[in-house]
């Protein structure tokens, strides 16, 4: 049976044998395969490159692109084109695996809600969510925020299980969209089974009340304690042994659950200098608006997790790892289709990534 055109439907015509070079697995191979051309359109077909996954335009078969791709998630582009060819003994262009990235990277733009969703919660784990941000260097902007995000499992013993990343360097609406997809688009009652884990900065706070409203709210306990570590350094010098027991003993009062105690301690400091007024007007700012989110000792009881240790280790492996070698700068897009294929790696996507691009 002939082909049919995709516009007009009707059978096409023969037209001739056309010869055509790819740069494969195993080098460069040619082959003949015949040309169809649908009379009512003017549009030609090779049915045979279809029947071959290979892809219009381009003349390296998919299964290269792929393993170029792959290397490219991990490795700087020049160092995925070495080990490429150590690999394989077949040569790659200079820009080539840059070119690759580019284009699925795009193309993982388009098809995004086509990807099946990454894997469900287990049941009776407790859903966490957190998010933090790091800063990368991209052309003709300077240093901007790479926001990242995860949600993982904790189980009874509070072990962390199926984390899963979220990523991008465009606007923190965008972001928020991605997470509350990566987290299963809870409906609001749901998210009272959740926690929310993260420093206190204004925007993640408005991420949770807007997306996560019932979730647990807890403030990162080690970003507290850099807060009473910085009093204690202001008032008693750094380094001192005052100075520390000073801070060790308000650190063992946050972790007892005595936040409103610390709360009461600062508004009784008085400073000395502008430095002590700063550094105590921060505190007594932060312990005002947050105390109401660092009962530690409920948290823990409930199996919570009281860190962000998640958020910061998503920072390093999806972004710094990559993104944040020496001398790297990248153009928004550049980097965005980068992080999407790379996104699709570590939340263990990538064969489903590459199936649905192929259609």
């Amino acid at each position: 049976m002939r082909p049919a055109c995709s516009r007009c439907k009707v059978a096409l015509a023969k037209d001739r044998m056309r010869t055509r070079h790819i740069d494969s697995l195993q080098g460069w191979v040619s082959y003949a395969r015949m040309r169809y051309r649908c009379h009512a359109c003017a549009q030609t077909y090779y049915p045979l490159d279809r029947e071959l996954a290979l892809r219009c335009g381009s003349r390296m078969s998919q299964q290269k692109e792929h393993q170029l791709a792959l290397l490219s998630v991990r490795l700087p582009y020049a160092e995925a084109k070495a080990v490429y060819e150590a690999l394989t003994g077949l040569t790659v262009g200079r820009m080539t695996a840059h070119r690759v990235v580019q284009r699925l990277g795009g193309r993982a733009g388009e098809v995004n809600g086509s990807v099946p969703a990454t894997a469900k919660p287990e049941a009776g784990g407790k859903t966490h969510i957190t998010a933090d941000g790091v800063m990368i260097h991209l052309r003709g902007e300077g240093w901007k925020e790479a926001k990242v995000g995860a949600v993982y499992e904790v189980d009874d013993s509070r072990e962390t299980a199926q984390v899963r990343y979220t990523a991008t360097v465009e606007s923190r609406d965008v972001f928020g969209e991605q997470l509350y997809e990566l987290s299963g688009r809870p409906e609001a009652r749901d998210s009272a089974g959740m926690v929310f884990i993260s420093d206190a900065a204004m925007w993640l706070g408005e991420l949770h009340e807007l997306l996560f409203p019932l979730a647990t709210r807890i403030i990162d306990f080690w970003h507290v304690t850099e807060y009473v570590w910085a009093v204690a350094n202001s008032f008693y010098h750094e380094g001192t042994a005052r100075a520390q027991a000073w801070a060790a003993e308000h650190v063992t009062a946050l972790r007892q659950g005595q936040a409103r105690r610390i709360q009461e301690r600062l508004a009784q400091m008085r400073p000395r200098t502008k430095h002590q007024r700063e550094v105590l007007d921060k505190a007594r700012t932060y312990f005002e608006n947050h105390s109401h989110e660092m009962d530690y000792p409920r948290y823990e009881h409930l199996g919570y997790h009281i860190g962000s240790g998640i958020a910061e280790a998503a920072c390093k492996h999806v972004i710094q790892s990559r993104f944040k070698r020496s001398g790297m700068r990248w153009s928004r897009p550049g980097a965005e289709n980068l992080l999407r294929l790379r996104l699709a790696y570590l939340n263990h996507q990538w064969d489903d990534w590459l199936a649905v691009m192929r259609n």
